[in-house]
């Protein structure tokens, strides 16, 4: 049995053969095929590699020329100057439109400036020394003595109408007794539309001045021509520079009888047209002219750009748990704040009043960390009015505004909306962005909770818990 049963095994091997055989010869087809896939991948993955190290090595260079560009400290001393020095005229455009922006980018503003500084008997008390300086910037020829332009009329807004079309010259400078005018068209942030320069040219051929001299300026920031090939022959381009030079001249000059206040003003207008108007000191200028020239690299420094407000809010976290009696509530990952309430606020009956602030709590009040921008400040956030907090209200807001050496409060008066109740400064600077990997800003943020927990927030929470007990105790009572 031990003879057949071997014989049989051996028969069963011998007819096994070709499948064995039909296997190796796969595996080994399989094996070929892969190695020669990898053979092809190879070359592309070289090709790739390459590529990328073109791609480093062309985003390093323009990362080097963007450092080594000299315009960047230009850009720099001129950020620092924009930070550090007062422009009255920003200040003024601010309390007037909520933003100096507002001001200094009107052209009727720069008009209404240029034209009482032109009009020889107008308050400045320069008499025609702007007016003089100004025509000869206009390449008028033979400007003359001062008596000749004593009586020059300035003019804003010219009124005329051509082929049916009515225009307004920015301003017109008319002087009769040498019967000789200077039209000038200022463009601050616009440009030339609806064939002005021609019509406004044709009015004045037209008008009761056809027999005068006529000099037109066309005034923009950088002395732009018109874009007209035939009014090109006609209107003298002048650069905002120019006025810059003829203001900040008669400043400086103190030999020219010139009342303080009018020139601290001549001063305050040159600060404006240097900071913002003249292309080549102009911040906003520079800034586009440094871009153009490094986008790529600062394409890729802004890809770079850490996330302020979404580093920021683990620290605020931290710094909250690390302060006893702090409740961090829950939050929405989407929302730019980090709120606590307090244990003690939890206590009080009257405290339970709004619901909605979080699936934690629905207390009456809330101190928040949110961000003007990615700088982080707190708040004091009192929630909206309803039949059950509207005497707590009340009180809350009153003690806060009896309170002005702890409370800073954004309203006068009690809406019946959300109020915000306290808010301080903003915690970290600009200037602070620069430590956020080292680590100096985090700890600056955390000091900032540290010290506020220690001195500030102790005497507001008794302020707070005090109404709380008020309202608890007249529920009770009654």
């Amino acid at each position: 049995m031990h003879a057949e049963n071997e014989a049989e095994q051996m028969q069963v091997l011998v007819s096994a053969i070709p499948a064995l055989e039909h296997v190796t010869s796969t595996l080994v087809d399989s094996e070929a095929a892969k190695i020669a896939s990898l053979r092809n991948i190879s070359p592309k993955l070289a090709h790739l590699a390459n590529v990328l190290a073109e791609e480093r090595e062309k985003q390093e260079e323009g990362l080097n020329k963007f450092a080594a560009d000299e315009s960047l400290e230009r850009i720099r001393k001129l950020a620092a100057e924009q930070r550090n020095e007062f422009d009255a005229l920003d200040f003024v455009g601010e309390l007037r439109f909520g933003s100096g922006d507002a001001l200094w980018s009107s052209e009727e503003f720069h008009s209404n400036v240029l034209a009482w500084l032109l009009a020889p008997r107008r308050s400045h008390g320069l008499g025609d020394r702007f007016l003089t300086r100004f025509l000869r910037q206009a390449e008028m020829p033979s400007v003359g003595h001062s008596r000749d332009w004593a009586e020059t009329e300035v003019t804003r807004e010219w009124a005329n109408v051509v082929d049916g079309q009515q225009g307004y010259l920015d301003i017109l400078i008319v002087n009769h007794a040498r019967q000789i005018l200077c039209a000038v068209e200022n463009k601050v942030f616009s440009s030339e539309h609806s064939n002005q320069l021609t019509r406004y040219r044709k009015a004045l051929e037209e008008s009761s001045y056809s027999t005068f001299a006529k000099y037109l300026v066309f005034l923009t920031p950088q002395g732009t021509s018109p874009t007209s090939e035939e009014e090109k022959r006609n209107w003298q381009p002048l650069a905002y520079s120019k006025v810059f030079g003829i203001v900040q001249q008669i400043a400086d000059d103190h030999q020219i009888p010139v009342r303080k206040d009018v020139r601290g003003f001549l001063n305050q207008y040159a600060t404006t047209l240097r900071r913002n108007i003249m292309p080549e000191t102009s911040l906003s200028q520079l800034a586009r002219k440094i871009y153009l020239a490094n986008w790529e690299a600062i394409e890729l420094i802004t890809a770079n750009e850490p996330n302020w407000v979404a580093e920021a809010k683990p620290w605020l976290r931290e710094g909250i748990a690390q302060q006893p009696g702090w409740l961090l509530d829950l939050e929405d990952e989407r929302r730019n704040y980090i709120r606590f309430r307090t244990e003690a606020w939890d206590r009080h009956d009257a405290a339970q009043t709004q619901g909605g602030w979080s699936l934690t709590s629905n207390t009456l009040l809330r101190f928040e960390f949110t961000f003007d921008r990615y700088l982080p400040y707190l708040q004091l956030a009192l929630s909206p009015k309803n039949e059950k907090n509207d005497v707590l209200r009340y009180k809350l807001f009153e003690v806060v505004r009896q309170n002005p050496q702890l409370f800073k409060p954004v309203v006068h008066s009690l809406p019946d909306d959300w109020v915000h109740l306290h808010k301080s400064d903003n915690i970290l600077s600009d200037s602070d962005l620069g430590g956020w990997d080292d680590g100096t800003a985090r700890a600056k943020l955390e000091k900032w909770i540290a010290d506020f927990a220690a001195h500030e927030f102790p005497a507001m929470n008794e302020i707070i818990v005090g109404c709380l007990q008020e309202i608890d105790a007249e529920k009770q009572a009654s």
